[in-house]
């Protein structure tokens, strides 16, 4: 009787099975077993890839997606021991091979930073109070992206040859949302990304980037308050009991 494989082998015998969808023999386990679990991974690996990306298969041929995934999981080289990763896996696959044009590869890390918002760990507050000396953070579940063409405007229907700016977020109620950006929003929300402030201090910044900020001044408070509705803003790393000064509630 032939002694067991060692724990390393098995692991490379597992993962070899994995790759090339089917099972070579390894003493002391079956090979129809091998293969079971071969194909559970396989269709787990595969289950991840198409919830995340659901909009930019349209785009492409079913055989060259299906391809993709295949040689993805035959050569492709894993950062993360992750489940819940292997959707930005196969994106950082893809973009390092070149497998999709621009345009694809673009819609792709859109569809992946709305699955970053979902699984984000961080916690948005539903309530709170501010007011314009509150110091507000862009929230840690939202992310400001920038792109050369914009898929947005027609339900990711089309590209159209235009840059866009974006924001992609999880709410409170565990939505997860997604906005084209104007020049104002992206410059609002950057500013705050890269250095947490209140309404006063951002008004104060927009005069050194404005000639004349005066005309401005309403449409950034407004824009202000719309950002705070949607909790893409809040006051940072505030404890929600013991606010001073409120004017504003956030319920």
């Amino acid at each position: 009787m032939q002694p067991k494989p060692s724990l390393i082998e098995t692991q490379k015998a597992l993962a070899t099975a994995v790759r090339l969808a089917h099972a070579q023999p390894l003493n002391g386990y079956a090979p129809n077993r091998l293969a079971v679990y071969a194909r559970l991974v396989r269709n787990n690996i595969f289950g991840f890839i198409d919830r995340c990306f659901v909009e930019a298969p349209k785009h492409v041929s079913a055989e060259s997606w299906s391809q993709t995934k295949e040689t993805f999981v035959l050569t492709g080289k894993s950062h993360s021991p992750y489940f819940q990763d292997i959707a930005g896996e196969f994106l950082l696959f893809c973009q390092e091979k070149e497998r999709f044009d621009a345009n694809i590869l673009a819609l792709m890390d859109f569809e992946n930073t709305q699955l970053l918002a979902e699984v984000s760990l961080a916690k948005v507050p539903e309530k709170f109070e501010w007011n314009k000396h509150s110091v507000m953070q862009l929230s840690d579940a939202a992310y400001l992206k920038s792109y050369e063409v914009d898929f947005l405007s027609s339900d990711f229907k089309q590209f159209d040859e235009n840059p866009m700016q974006a924001v992609i977020w999880r709410d409170s109620d565990f939505n997860i949302l997604q906005q084209r950006l104007s020049e104002l929003d992206f410059w609002l929300l950057s500013y705050i990304q890269e250095q947490p402030s209140s309404l006063e201090e951002v008004l104060s910044a927009l005069n050194t980037v404005v000639e004349d900020s005066t005309p401005l001044i309403p449409l950034l408070e407004n824009t202000w308050v719309n950002w705070i509705n949607a909790e893409v803003l809040y006051p940072k790393a505030v404890s929600y009991t013991h606010l001073t000064l409120p004017t504003n509630s956030r319920v």
